[in-house]
């Protein structure tokens, strides 16, 4: 399920890729860009005018190879290049656009198509690339980049000067993980994966760090089944400080499938919704109701909780999901459990202060190994370790979801999952997809600005009819 499309290096991406017909993969590589272009001036119905931005390598050749199916479909299309020497596909190209009618500018109209450097990017910008970059960023024109933004390092992710801002990235045959660390993801836009004649075996043989998800189901609906079945949650959450954490949390672990939902509470939380139950701390009550739970959650808006967690975490025999104060360093936490730190809590649970991120996942699967848990490094993009398996990244989501109460909804949603059956990684997978996915439509209906954690849990049902729908996490053009 969870091992879906694969992540690579540049340096792997080459060597798959090092055999074959390289003009034939330039040119279908070239056709997927178009169609995606395409597209988007029938979407938002801008006149059919592009520009190519061509830098002097093979991402160059790959644009000429767009301009080319462009032009066939009836569009203008300009060719904006940077270099005269260039690598001999890029010539060979050129030259052929030249003679189907392509024209040639220094300036940038229409839709941008950036061939400029793609995973070529290494070290310092020259002064023309890093002028033409900055005059397309800040030109306001859409920019569809050609495998990864220019300016991005393709491994790495980081940015030493500028990038291309784009407005979506069309990343050939398999995912680059650049696109996803460090600054890579602020740059990217709509991430499309494009089939540009890899063979299947080519890609089976190909190492990946990373997957993404291709393709999700959601825990089957008995049509007899009762509240129990559909599972019992308890969670221990809130504090007359944080007030709505715990309730935020409850309530999404009931719009997310789960048939009842109690959560404990220290202090006064005050009112919550008629369909979540709540009580005051009660070691008895507590014990009790974990007899028939099926998952629980802790965490969430508690605050201190140490004294709590040594004594009580024990006494967890089910799934657990643990959030916010509830990750400590030398907690060991039941095996199974799902572990949802941001980054700044993962330097605590780990004991750093500061890493790189690849330091920061080295030291996540060792951690995730060694513990037999799952660990949810939340942010964008969020990323999903477990023993055992390859990391995957969830492409999704929206920068308005940097709210308060944001990761409570996530936890109350994990805990769902867990209470109707899914695995501790399948429920992870799973949350982290509807919770980034309902993200997007509230920054639709709220804008990025004004949306807040209780409009995630209100466009859930949206977010789960997308799946139920079969909607791709990730287009694929193929």
């Amino acid at each position: 399920m969870h091992e879906g499309y694969k992540v690579v290096s540049t340096q792997e991406m080459a060597r798959v890729e090092a055999t074959g017909d390289h003009e034939s993969f330039m040119r279908e590589a070239g056709t997927k860009v178009a169609l995606v272009v395409i597209h988007y001036i029938q979407q938002h119905d801008l006149p059919k005018k592009v520009t190519l931005l061509v830098g002097k390598g093979n991402n160059g050749g790959d644009a000429y190879a767009a301009g080319l199916r462009l032009l066939n479909d009836g569009f203008s299309v300009f060719a904006y290049p940077l270099y005269e020497k260039v690598a001999p596909l890029n010539e060979k190209l050129r030259e052929v656009f030249r003679k189907q009618g392509g024209k040639f500018t220094e300036k940038i109209e229409g839709v941008l198509v950036d061939g400029l450097l793609g995973t070529g990017c290494q070290g310092r910008l020259e002064k023309k690339l890093k002028m033409l970059i900055t005059l397309v960023n800040h030109s306001n024109l859409p920019v569809f980049s050609i495998d990864i933004p220019s300016g991005v390092h393709g491994s790495s992710g980081r940015v030493e000067d500028v990038a291309i801002q784009a407005t979506a990235t069309v990343t050939l045959g398999l995912a680059k993980m650049g696109l996803f660390i460090e600054e890579g993801w602020k740059y990217v836009g709509k991430l499309y994966i494009a089939d540009f004649g890899l063979s299947q075996e080519k890609i089976a043989e190909a190492e990946a760090i990373c997957y993404l998800p291709k393709k999700l189901e959601l825990p089957k609906v008995c049509r007899i089944r009762h509240k129990y079945e559909a599972g019992y949650v308890v969670g221990y959450a809130g504090s007359t400080l944080f007030r709505g954490a715990a309730k935020m949390a409850g309530l999404a672990a009931l719009r997310s499938g789960a048939g009842m939902v109690r959560v404990f509470h220290s202090g006064d939380i005050g009112d919550t919704s008629p369909e979540l139950m709540t009580s005051q701390w009660c070691s008895t009550l507590w014990k009790k109701s974990l007899k028939k739970a099926k998952a629980v959650f802790i965490g969430p808006g508690l605050g201190e909780c140490s004294k709590w967690l040594k004594a009580h975490v024990k006494e967890c025999k089910l799934p657990c999901v643990f959030d916010a104060d509830a990750l400590q360093k030398e907690m060991m936490y039941p095996k199974g459990s799902v572990l949802t730190p941001h980054r700044g809590e993962a330097l605590r649970l780990f004991g750093l202060k500061t890493a790189h991120e690849e330091d920061l996942f080295a030291r996540a699967i060792r951690y995730c190994n060694a513990n037999r848990v799952t660990l949810v490094l939340k942010g964008a993009p969020t990323f999903i370790f477990g023993p055992d398996h390859k990391p995957v990244i969830i492409p999704r989501g929206d920068p308005g979801m940097a709210t308060a109460g944001s990761g409570d909804v996530l936890t109350g949603m994990i805990a769902a999952f867990f209470a109707q059956g899914s695995s501790s990684y399948e429920a992870a997978i799973l949350a982290v997809t509807l919770h980034a996915i309902a993200g997007e439509y509230s920054a639709k209906d709220q804008t990025s600005y004004c949306m807040t954690a209780m409009n995630l849990i209100e466009r859930l049902p949206s977010a789960f009819k997308a799946l139920l729908h079969q909607e791709e996490i990730v287009p694929f053009i193929a």
